[in-house]
């Protein structure tokens, strides 16, 4: 999945199991797991934004500073990464920790717009192809009392690029060329296209040049740090608004089931889980359970080396016999969320105004003989003198059933409609850059695959739609999207850049290369005393942690 800026990260591993591989090239399995368009912060040339205002989540209690809020953390998280480097991060309770230390130039917030976070303002570079000069925000210090320079933003560069395939944040690699040091407060950064799409990239972590460990600028710093527990405390020089909980301890657990065995005993705070049961935990009064977003898509792909799926009205027909509303509730519990794009239902880039893909076996009928296809006495559908019979690829898991639950609902539905389906499964492991599914995949003798992704934060739909796609394995022909994705690439602004993505979102809707069934949620299961909790979304969970507040008796 290369040109993807931020790979999916697993939950803490069991002790003894191999730790999640950083370069993988495609997210299978357990969730292998952006609407309206959002100003002002940000952009072309964003404004430098106020200090937030202390916010009242809650009309019954007012925020109050103070408190202790536990969470969990790897077991041994130095292993592997002995500086406790942010760059180099493999799950997702880690890239929790790190993000209350250290931040990046720009963030993203929960409909995914960047917004300013070390950096103030970015503007394209006047007499420079394919740059923009970025001003740094003024007043920054490092935990340990140096001030945050252009100096910090090119070390933490050149740290990436020797990091390469090791670092998380690699993807940022293929978009940027180079970041150089202006003045003291500003930097040059060059990418690889012209258009705003590139900013996604700067969403890396800063490090201080003098590389201290745990040295960072963010809300939050180290107090002390053992291979059991990292506690942490207010920054209260931070450059913005302080955030209210005071104290922040990790503890190490190793796996997330652990974790949620320690909240149910007491000793965490919160948990997020990808947990499709975590309903099971809400408990009035005492524990809440607050479902989000992620960019985890589930789809259905269609070789489009065989005749019947090169035909745009069959996949249609497919798409509306297929019940994703019942598939949601019996199989995910109402933890996804139907979409019909590649674009996540909450993203400032969704256009929720496209004709609907819903499920109607009328239309499906009327697609089905449009196609060359008819009903037979015996409830069958055919083509010509033969039942359509197609083959449906699915990955196996020991450790997960959710996607050959999600395949035996599809079969049952299209079964309906005349359709017989096999199920063809192979096994994949979280992670594995090679399996068995993978090399079935690759291998296309199927008509239909039940695959996951996890889109990237940077919106870049060309992995999926061009020709050369590295998650193009249906191999669509891309040259449709071709001039729209090069138009996307290049889009300078926000305005510019929503209207191609709306007219990508009409197109793949008309041609459906691919069916998008939905995208998965998460939860995170809390103590009810903690309020403020507000605009949760992955992967970034803990972005607004300074307007959380806990509510005691």
């Amino acid at each position: 999945m290369k040109n993807i800026p931020n790979k999916p990260i697993k939950r803490v591993e069991r002790r003894g199991r191999a730790r999640l591989a950083l370069f993988l090239a495609l997210t299978m399995l357990l969730s292998l797991t952006l609407g309206a368009c959002r100003r002002g912060e940000g952009g072309s040339s964003a404004a430098t934004p106020e200090p937030s205002a202390e916010p009242t989540p809650d009309a019954t209690a007012a925020p109050a500073h103070g408190g202790r809020l536990r969470m969990a953390m790897p077991e041994n998280l130095d292993v592997g990464n002995e500086s406790y480097d942010p760059l180099i991060v493999n799950t997702e309770e880690a890239l929790n920790l790190y993000s209350l230390v250290f931040e990046p130039l720009i963030a993203v917030d929960e409909q995914n717009s960047l917004v300013p976070c070390l950096a103030i303002n970015w503007s394209a570079a006047a007499h420079i192809e394919n740059a923009w000069v970025v001003k740094l925000r003024d007043g920054v210090r490092w935990h340990s009392g140096a001030a945050f320079t252009a100096d910090d933003v090119v070390f933490t560069w050149q740290r990436l690029c020797s990091l390469g395939a090791e670092s998380y944040y690699r993807g940022s690699l293929a978009s940027i060329e180079s970041i150089t040091k202006l003045d003291r407060t500003t930097v040059l950064v060059t990418c690889v296209s012209p258009g705003m799409l590139n900013l996604y990239a700067l969403n890396f972590p800063i490090l201080n040049h003098n590389f201290e460990i745990f040295d960072g600028t963010g809300p939050y710093r180290v107090t002390s740090r053992a291979d059991e527990r990292i506690s942490m405390s207010v920054n209260s020089d931070w450059w913005d608004r302080p955030p209210y909980i005071e104290t922040i301890d990790f503890y190490s657990r190793d796996s997330n089931e652990t974790a949620l065995a320690s909240y149910s005993a007491g000793q965490l705070d919160l948990v997020p889980t990808a947990l499709l049961s975590a309903g099971k935990y809400s408990d009035a009064g005492v524990t809440v359970v607050r479902d989000y977003m992620t960019q985890g898509m589930e789809t259905i792909l269609f070789n489009h080396r065989r005749s019947l799926m090169m035909n745009t009205d069959f996949r249609r027909a497919i798409a509306h016999s297929i019940n994703r509303a019942r598939i949601v509730s019996n199989v995910y519990t109402n933890r996804a969320r139907s979409c019909d794009v590649p674009v996540p239902p909450d993203s400032w880039l969704y256009n929720g105004n496209n004709q609907q893909i819903d499920y109607n076996p009328h239309t499906a009928a009327r697609l089905f003989e449009a196609a060359g296809c008819r009903l037979g006495s015996d409830g069958l559908l055919y083509y010509g003198a033969s039942p359509v019979e197609l083959d449906l690829l699915v990955s196996s898991s020991q450790d997960n059933s959710i996607r050959s639950d999600a395949a035996s609902a599809i079969v049952s539905q299209l079964q309906q409609v005349g359709v017989t389906v096999n199920v063809i499964t192979a096994a994949h492991g979280y992670g594995q850059q090679e399996s068995e599914f993978l090399t079935s995949l690759r291998q296309m003798n199927w008509d239909m695959a039940l695959v996951g992704f996890n889109l990237g934060i940077a919106n870049d739909l060309s992995p999926y739609l061009s020709d050369n796609g590295s998650n193009n394995f249906g191999c669509y022909p891309g040259n449709v999207f071709s001039e729209l994705l090069r138009q996307a690439r290049n889009a300078p602004d926000e305005e510019s850049l929503r209207a191609v993505f709306f007219e990508l979102q009409t197109k793949f809707i008309e041609e459906l290369p691919f069916i998008v069934l939905y995208f998965r949620l998460n939860s995170l299961v809390a103590r009810s005393s903690l309020s403020g909790v507000s605009a949760l979304r992955e992967p970034a969970l803990l972005r607004n942690i300074k307007n959380w507040y806990l509510v005691t008796d």
